[in-house]
């Protein structure tokens, strides 16, 4: 098939599904770290541009910044891992057409992106955006191996998208690697025929590659980093890991004449004290949790597998990677062998990432995606030819059922974390505009808030497309998730003369948001009497004023 005309027919694929979710999805992130990474990058956690994106490589940070400059206003973040995905859609496709052919390939590339638009578009998240980057550069550099005549420009293309995928997610990169080396071992003749292509390839990936990843890793190893770097583990440890017994790591906190109450409010991300809180004191709870990991006995494995196994089952990319499989079967019996391959190697990722607590549903679907799109280029040719009538029909049943199906559900998406079905939009009540409107009134204030309200504010401030101002949050500062110790943050707070987040809420100038439960803390460890007074409450958010009884009951005093 002709390059412009497949090349046309896959971007014209993908613009009709991404007009299906522009007009009729919730456009929102897929997780709430992408927005405040976004908000990062614009200063609103400080006052200026920082492309230090943390789970982003700065690279991406720094190649956005001229847009923002030129238009400050647009969500540049946002609206790359949107091209990204296009972008990969678009080559997935343009490859589907050509192994296919016109009329196979037309439907294929078309129930392809049907199945997975809606889970990459409209919950759009670095992970997934880095998976699916990834998946096409490896197909396009596999397609390069195999086309004759042999060109250059699918292997340039492809290790451009492998190194963009690279910046957006190492981790997810990584994890297809081995995805990659068994679909270019199914085709080794193939790759020795095309050595000097592959091997100059391959040298710029990895050569790329980790020279970004090493650029980015340097900028955290500055010293203005140093306190944020060292939090990082302990919070995953008591946030982000539940697998483990909580109630016998109380009960051995309390006999190692550590506090079990504290214990609660690590678990519930009430972490930002520099003292009770510092870093070194959180790994004696975390020291804890070691003994009491979830047990995961290789004789249970199976078991584990096979209830992940039948989750995946209700999910389109399962499916996808089975049908992608059959073809290949059907075409070309002699490489049928990959299909137990590249499902021995997914269930293998799937057990480890169970081991450690940590399989989510945009990390698994980068795995199956990897498998699906890698067994493309082993396909034969398609022998059963298709009327153009009956091509024509197909197609207008998948644009008529997803029109339908997005018309009349749109908001509804797989959960990121869960792949559950769900919206985004979180219930509340809550006149939002109300709340932000008090914040800004005050200025010379310092709001501090619970995580949960800090993350709600991701909802309701700017539509992903549109950035957030400069130093929009700076005097709103969250008592966990992942921001604490960020150098923006600590400059922030000390310009309002806080050194220390939890104990110096009594300060005249702080303001608490949905954090009540702080006094008994405070008089354990700090003063001799708070109290908590409630100064205004707008739906699901109330503010609160914390103070001491007496001025001169400090923890000198105490003392």
């Amino acid at each position: 098939m002709l390059f412009k005309r497949a090349l046309a027919y896959s971007v014209v694929i993908n613009l009709f599904f991404l007009g299906l979710c522009l007009i009729f999805g919730d456009l929102k992130f897929g997780a709430i770290d992408d927005y405040f990474i976004a908000a990062r990058l614009t200063g609103a956690l400080g006052t200026e541009y920082n492309p230090h994106l943390i789970f982003v490589n700065a690279i991406y940070g720094y190649a956005l910044l001229p847009l923002y400059h030129l238009f400050p206003k647009i969500g540049w973040y946002y609206i790359g891992e949107i091209f990204s995905v296009f972008l990969s859609f678009t080559v997935i496709g343009y490859v589907l057409l050509q192994r296919c052919g016109e009329r196979w390939g037309v439907i294929l590339a078309t129930l392809f992106t049907a199945l997975f638009a809606s889970d990459f578009y409209l919950v759009v998240q670095f992970t997934q955006c880095a998976s699916i980057l990834s998946a096409a550069g490896m197909l396009l550099f596999a397609h390069g191996v195999i086309t004759q005549p042999r060109h250059k420009l699918p292997f340039i293309l492809g290790v451009i998208l492998m190194l963009w995928g690279s910046v957006m997610r190492w981790q997810a990169f990584l994890m297809g690697m081995p995805f990659f080396c068994l679909g270019m071992l199914f085709i080794l003749k193939e790759c020795w025929k095309a050595k000097w292509h592959v091997i100059v390839g391959l040298g710029v990936l990895f050569t790329g590659a980790f020279a970004a990843h090493h650029f980015d890793q340097q900028i955290y190893h500055s010293s203005v980093y140093a306190d944020f770097v060292k939090f990082q583990s302990p919070r995953v440890a008591l946030g982000d890991n539940g697998n483990y017994n909580q109630n016998a790591v109380y009960e051995d906190a309390e006999e190692l004449g550590l506090s079990g109450k504290d214990y609660q409010m690590l678990k519930k991300w009430v972490l930002y004290d520099t003292e009770v809180f510092a870093v070194d004191s959180l790994k004696r709870y975390t020291d804890i949790i070691q003994s009491y990991r979830d047990p995961n006995p290789t004789q249970l494995v199976p078991r584990n597998l096979l209830k992940a196994l039948s989750k995946s089952i209700h999910s389109p990319l399962f499916w996808t990677w089975f049908i992608l499989c059959l073809i290949t079967y059907s075409t070309n019996p002699k490489k049928f062998l990959y299909l137990w391959a590249s499902l021995i190697l997914t269930l293998a990722f799937i057990a480890y990432l169970l081991a450690m607590g940590r399989l989510v549903y945009r990390v698994e679907s980068g795995f199956w995606l990897y498998a699906a799109v890698l067994t493309i280029p082993l396909y034969g040719k398609l022998k059963f030819t298709i009327s153009h009538k009956l091509v024509y029909a197909i197609l207008a049943i998948i644009a008529c059922a997803n029109i339908y199906a997005y018309a009349t559900s749109g908001e509804m998406v797989r959960d990121p974390s869960s792949g559950s079905m769900r919206t985004l939009a979180i219930e509340d009540t809550t006149d939002y505009v109300q709340v932000f409107n008090y914040i800004d009134s005050q200025p010379d204030k310092m709001f501090l808030l619970s995580m949960n309200a800090f993350m709600r504010f991701s909802h309701h401030r700017n539509p992903p497309y549109l950035a957030e101002s400069s130093g929009i949050y700076r005097n709103t500062v969250s008592f966990g998730y992942w921001t604490p110790y960020l150098p923006e943050v600590k400059e922030a707070l000390n310009s309002y003369g806080i050194s220390n987040p939890i104990k110096d809420i009594v300060h005249d100038n702080v303001i608490v948001l949905n954090e009540s439960n702080l006094a008994d803390f405070l008089q354990r460890h700090y003063y001799d009497s708070v109290t908590v007074d409630t100064l205004k409450q707008i739906g699901e958010m109330t503010f609160y004023k914390y103070r001491l009884v007496n001025v001169n009951n400090t923890q000198e005093n105490k003392q």
